[in-house]
């Protein structure tokens, strides 16, 4: 009985899983299309719709399919806003009806819809549907709405009838100038007797061809090119006026843009006129449009106008990545650095290692350097400007270079806080702020590096030997976490502790080097001794601590014969014995 029990079970549980998966799984999506077709507004797609027209009183918008793209034809031609058309249209195509109001009303007035408060009609494939769309619902998410040539009061989205309400400037392209910035090759700035023209050039960038030949500022034509690109139409003024003048199109500021290259090149240019305050707008045209509009009073201000706003203004140009050798001349002294690997080391008036933080500071800072105004463009006359005897001179010496490239700096006195820079040989004699001078006047003491242990990796540290006075402490690695002590006695040692101690090791700088025998200033002997070693026994890293003294401490390094001075808060709490260590 339990058996045949089992199987009447199992029939009916296949019976019921074979009827889900038919019903669901396979009929499940034709019912559920079926279900919205039968509820869908208009039986059309939103691809075929050629046409679209929206009646408001008496008024009438007339939108229609030009290819890829939607047109305003009524009230006035003009192109709309991208996407905005497209997406009436679709919610027009798809839309579906909430719920029959009443299948034969006597009057519709009660409705909103005598007279309607708008009237759409779509044409697609040579046929036309129209709705009527009345008040909205109690619940003010609903619009009661009418298909043409039926009788029946339906209720739809109030999205539609937001849609359809909207105005002819809501339906128009605001874009300012339509454009890709990466197909412009050529700007031309045109005012009253001045024209500026740069132009981008394979290989080149964008260079300056009118009224001078020189390298343009490639961030800032891009910047610009970016901003005109983004700009908007604030409001439109008049369609075809009959004079300009008003306002102050009859002698405009004229952008031009080219696109393209030699055949393909075509030409757009934006004309702006005079400031209206009241608008709180400047007056603007398109060339070969008609209409009058109002763009922010923000694109005027973004027009570079002036050879100083569009050329670059690098003052010194070279390639960083080929730099073998740098050279500095200041009241500071002379220093010369040159490259080792992947880093640099100072060769002049010492020979030591240097920061390269420090030379990446000052590399920056020469490659920052920018010019505020532009005085001649020859170097010649450096007299006049004291650069004939320079406060800083700055050369650098690219790989294969049969040259350096020699940077001049002088403090410019009848102008306070600038000075006058050039480079040598070459020009343009400009102007760049006086921070410049002191930026750039390196001493050995500022570009030396600092750090005592090097480029000490604390996880490389296997074994730590430390003389505490008259006491020794051995302190050895086990895994990769934990620290035993073998010295004075055997034990755990406090691996965070032991850890802060070797990074704060490896970040150790000196302030100043310090002057004195080792003996009076508490470094022989020493009052901490550290040396750190290796996997192999191999010693890392050393370090003598001397005397310390307000906020201050004298080390030594062994093997080296200066003496340091560090401040004691970058030492931290250094350990005094073995119980320093413990856990």
């Amino acid at each position: 009985m339990r058996a045949r029990t089992t199987v009447i079970l199992a029939i009916l549980f296949a019976a019921l899983a074979a009827f889900y998966y038919v019903y669901e799984v396979r009929l499940g999506p034709d019912r559920e299309r079926a279900e919205a077709e039968r509820h869908r507004l208009f039986a059309l797609e939103a691809k075929d719709v050629e046409e679209l027209l929206l009646r408001r009183g008496g008024e009438m918008i007339r939108l229609r399919r030009e290819g890829e793209e939607w047109r305003l034809i009524e009230p006035v031609r003009a192109r709309t806003e991208p996407g905005v058309v497209e997406g009436i249209v679709s919610s027009l195509a798809s839309a579906r009806i909430e719920r029959e109001v009443e299948a034969n009303p006597t009057s519709v007035a009660e409705f909103g819809l005598d007279p309607p408060a708008v009237e759409i009609t779509l044409r697609a494939k040579g046929e036309e549907r129209g709705l009527r769309l009345g008040a909205k619902s109690p619940t003010g998410v609903w619009v009661y709405a009418q298909e043409r040539g039926r009788p029946a009061v339906f209720l739809l989205s109030d999205f539609i009838l937001r849609d359809a309400r909207k105005t002819p400037e809501e339906l128009r392209d605001k874009t300012v100038l339509a454009f890709e910035v990466q197909d412009v090759t050529a700007l031309e700035i045109r005012t009253r007797g001045r024209v500026l023209r740069a132009e981008e050039r394979a290989g080149e960038g964008w260079r300056l061809a009118r009224p001078l030949e020189v390298r343009a500022d490639q961030g800032r034509i891009r910047e610009f090119l970016d901003t005109l690109k983004a700009a908007r139409i604030k409001a439109f003024v008049e369609e075809a006026p009959a004079a300009v003048a008003r306002y102050g199109l009859a002698e405009p500021l004229r952008v031009t843009l080219w696109l393209g290259r030699e055949t393909a090149r075509t030409a757009k240019t934006l004309l702006l006129g005079r400031a209206d305050q009241a608008r709180g707008g400047i007056y603007a045209q398109r060339e070969g449009e008609p209409a009058v509009f109002l763009v922010g009073e923000e694109l005027p201000g973004a027009v570079p106008l002036t050879v100083t706003a569009l050329r670059d203004k690098t003052v010194v140009d070279y390639d960083r990545g080929k730099l073998g050798k740098v050279a500095i001349e200041s009241p500071k002294g002379r220093v010369v650095l040159v490259k080792e690997g992947p880093g640099w080391r100072l060769t002049e008036p010492l020979a030591a290692e240097a920061d390269d933080r420090a030379v990446s500071d000052l590399l920056s800072a020469l490659g920052d350097l920018r010019a505020k105004e532009f005085l001649a463009e020859a170097p010649r006359g450096l007299a006049r400007y004291g650069l004939d005897r320079p406060e800083v001179r700055v050369s650098l010496w690219e790989q294969e270079a049969e040259a350096p490239v020699r940077l001049l700096l002088a403090p410019a006195r009848d102008r306070k806080g600038m000075a006058y820079a050039a480079v040598a040989g070459r020009g343009p004699i400009t102007l760049v702020e006086a921070e410049a001078l002191r930026v750039l006047a390196r001493s050995p003491h500022d570009l030396r590096d600092r750090s005592l242990f090097g480029t000490l990796d604390p996880r490389a540290v296997r074994s730590i030997r430390l003389t505490l006075g008259e006491t020794r402490v051995v302190l050895e690695r086990r895994g990769e976490e934990e620290w035993r002590m073998l010295e004075p006695r055997r034990a755990r040692a406090r691996a965070s502790r032991v850890n802060d101690l070797l990074w704060t090791l490896q970040g150790l700088r000196w302030r100043a080097t310090a002057e004195g025998e080792p003996a009076r200033l508490g470094l022989e002997p020493p009052r901490l001794a550290v040396s750190l070693l290796g996997s192999d026994g191999q010693e890392l890293g050393a370090l003598h601590v001397g005397r310390v003294e307000e906020g201050e401490a004298y080390v030594q390094v062994p093997g080296r014969s200066e003496l340091y001075v560090v401040e004691t808060k970058a030492l931290g709490d250094l350990p005094e014995g073995p119980d320093d260590l413990a856990p």
